[in-house]
């Protein structure tokens, strides 16, 4: 009979001897994080161990995973004795051989706790990585310092500083486990450990392990790589990791632990996790749909196999589920389907996929130019030109054709989604699914809420969003929804600082200095000038008839579409595409000035940052205020992964909050005095809160 003694039923720490092996498990679900009563009852089992003069020990985890992470729960707060240096340090000293067990996820300190192990097996779907560097931190249980003794300080940069997880099989490959097990069972870990123990294999304690040389001038060329931003751990990763390789494990440790607390109480890193927490809030609905229950979707059908429509098809068949694509021209078909097999082979290319992995995704579409071949669908994903006669048109031909339990769902950037419904006798069954161009790359996915939509077809589009790799975030209906909506006012900000004298360089190199991905006019050179320019026109706004809208109203009628047509804002190399301000636009600029009657002048970078950001932020409180977004933390989501927001900002309405609410209100005044234009008019809700001394993250729900 093996001796077991049992932790209380509280305690996540289950304790038991096995011929002599100590069996110390972790069932903490979900993820089997490391919370004060795993990192006690952890301390607790290893001296329970040594008092039972045990011939080894077996470490490993009950659930679907190995330990993967932190307790979320107890982020930002100071931890708790034992701290997890403490259990790493009593593993990695334990007299007698330690084994880790792997399966799942190996994450962050699961990782780190699977290092000071002496030995590691694993399964070969697990996933090894030490991500922190998405929260702006460092590893702070010698992860950046073990990590290098296993595998080189080549391959530890480059896991640690990506956060990405590698397979169980590069794992292996490069030392970081010892073996990979058919099934994450105690018998088969068992029979390796004592395999090992048989041998006669040393104990090796991973802290004094000697760490292969680097290329001379290794860390100089990386240092020179890092980009400036308000993330402290980038630079400090590959600090700590050639430290790793000049001194001891305990000096590297503490100097690690000093950078890890630094990070945790810096502005980037408090960013990054409010962010975290904000997509996971995101995800969660409020009002009746929250109860509701997602529908079944496991045939997909998407209208359109133009550039949007091919890559939403993609992102079905990369999860897996069947999608007919349907178009109503052989030549739009083919094209489209040509497209999707060149995406695809590009990432291929970059090792993002397996040949095996691409057959499989292409043979989940099938073309199609019969809309007969739908009538089994359990979703349709209308994404037709951006025009709303062609999309009435579609969603005519659509109530004919799908069953009646079919979500029809339109991919529209701007269109009222309820004129869309209000065109069918089902408009309980329409729903928003705007994805973000390149849609099978691209994270977000904002989540319509019409007027009349059912909460179960709310639910099963977040919840399909979800299962597709996507950011969901449900918004309500206004021209542009959230995104787009901000975008115009942001957009405008730009147009209106080249007629007052800005050149678009000193626009987009001010505004991506502060941060953001790219600047507003690269971003329209590369979505293309006539896209907007033909929104305009469809409602009704004649051509240069507006100020902010007069010089991409003349570059496009002058043939400048933007990179495509190799000029736009900018004018593009045709080898490199590099691109470079261009003597005609600003002369136009300064002509279509003199027209509207406005004063050309020299403009600090300060103002544009100023005014493209408080352009964001004032208009994103009005959506809040109108109900158009559930939460302001929502709006940060929007932002981050839909529109090159810096992750390390934590969005436009965390920022606001950030600079001061009140700060805020003053320099919408200021503008607005100064400008006489209604749009810096302050937004009510920002007055309210500030004369009631209340900030924006009190209304996250």
């Amino acid at each position: 009979m093996p001796n077991t003694e049992k932790h209380p039923k509280s305690s996540p720490i289950g304790y038991e001897i096995k011929d002599g092996v100590a069996l110390i498990s972790i069932d903490n679900p979900p993820i089997n994080a490391i919370s004060a009563a795993v990192r006690e009852g952890l301390l607790s089992s290893l001296d329970k161990a040594k008092n039972d003069n045990v011939s080894a020990v077996l470490l490993y985890c009950k659930g679907k995973t190995f330990i993967a992470g932190a307790d979320i729960t107890e982020f930002g707060k100071p931890q708790t004795s034992p701290t997890l240096p403490e259990v790493i340090a009593a593993i990695e000293e334990f007299a007698v051989p330690v084994m880790a067990l792997l399966h799942g996820n190996a994450l962050g300190g699961g990782l780190e706790i699977a290092m000071a192990a002496h030995y590691r097996c694993a399964t070969a779907t697990t996933k090894l990585g030490l991500p922190e560097v998405t929260l702006g931190l460092v590893p702070g249980s010698g992860g950046t310092q073990r990590l290098p003794r296993l595998v080189g300080a080549e391959k530890a940069l480059a896991m640690i500083s990506s956060g990405k997880p590698i397979s169980a099989t590069e794992a292996l490959e490069h030392g970081l486990i010892d073996q990979i097990i058919e099934s994450p069972s105690i018998d088969s870990a068992l029979l390796h450990l004592r395999e090992q123990i048989k041998n006669g294999a040393e104990i090796r304690r991973t802290g004094e392990l000697l760490i292969p040389q680097t290329p001379d001038g290794f860390f100089a060329k990386k240092r020179l790589s890092i980009k400036p931003s308000g993330v402290l751990a980038t630079s400090y990763i590959l600090d700590l990791i050639e430290l790793a390789t000049k001194t001891n494990i305990d000096e590297g440790q503490q100097i690690e632990r000093e950078r890890f607390l630094e990070c945790r109480s810096s502005a980037g890193s408090a960013a990054l996790r409010h962010i975290f927490f904000a997509e996971r809030s995101s995800a969660k609905l409020t009002g009746t749909a929250q109860s509701a229950i997602a529908r079944p979707v496991e045939q997909v059908a998407i209208i359109g196999a133009g550039t949007m429509g091919g890559g939403i098809a993609m992102c079905f068949a990369n999860a897996d589920l069947p999608v007919t694509l349907v178009e109503t021209a052989e030549a739009n078909l083919s094209r489209g389907i040509a497209q999707i097999k060149m995406n695809y082979s590009q990432s291929m290319k970059r090792g993002l996929l397996s040949q095996e992995q691409v057959n499989d995704a292409i043979a989940c579409i099938k073309p199609s130019l019969d809309y007969q071949d739908i009538a089994n669908a359990d979703l349709v994903i209308e994404a037709t030109f951006e025009n709303m006669e062609v999309k009435k048109e579609v969603f005519a031909k659509l109530v004919t054709v799908c069953k009646t339990d079919c979500i029809l769902a339109t991919n529209t950037s701007y269109l009222d989604i309820d004129t869309i419904a209000a065109t069918t006798d089902r408009p309980q069954d329409v729903v928003g699914a705007h994805f973000f161009s390149p849609a099978n790359i691209m994270k977000l996915l904002e989540v319509v809420r019409a007027e009349k939509t059912a909460p179960d077809v709310l639910k099963t589009i977040m919840e399909i969003g979800k299962r597709i790799g996507k950011v969901p975030v449900a918004v309500g209906v206004c021209h542009g929804f959230v995104g787009n909506r901000m975008l115009k006012g942001y957009a405008r900000q730009a147009q209106l600082l080249l007629l007052e004298g800005c050149t678009p360089s000193q626009i987009d190199t001010a505004i991506q200095s502060w941060g953001m991905a790219m600047g507003p006019l690269a971003v329209g050179d590369l979505a293309g000038i006539d896209i907007s320019y033909r929104s305009r026109r469809d409602q009704g706004i004649p051509s240069g008839s507006m100020a902010e809208f007069a010089l991409p109203d003349a570059l496009v009628e002058s043939g400048r579409l933007g990179q495509k047509s190799g000029s736009g804002y900018y004018t593009y190399d045709q080898e490199t595409r590099e691109r470079s301000d261009d003597d005609s636009v600003i002369t136009l600029a300064s002509s279509i000035a003199q027209q509207w009657k406005i004063d050309r002048r020299e403009i600090q970078d300060t103002e544009i940052i100023d005014r493209l950001t408080l352009a964001l932020v004032n208009e994103g409180i009005r959506i809040l205020d109108e109900g158009v977004a559930a939460r302001p933390s929502d709006i940060d989501v929007v932002y981050v992964n839909g529109y090159g927001f810096p992750r390390w900002r934590g969005g436009p309405m965390y920022h606001a909050e950030k600079v001061g609410l009140k700060h805020i209100l003053q320099k919408l005044r200021t503008l607005h005095k100064q400008t006489d234009d209604a749009f810096w008019e302050p937004a009510q809700l920002l007055i309210r809160l500030v004369e009631a001394n209340r900030e924006l993250s009190e209304l996250n729900t």
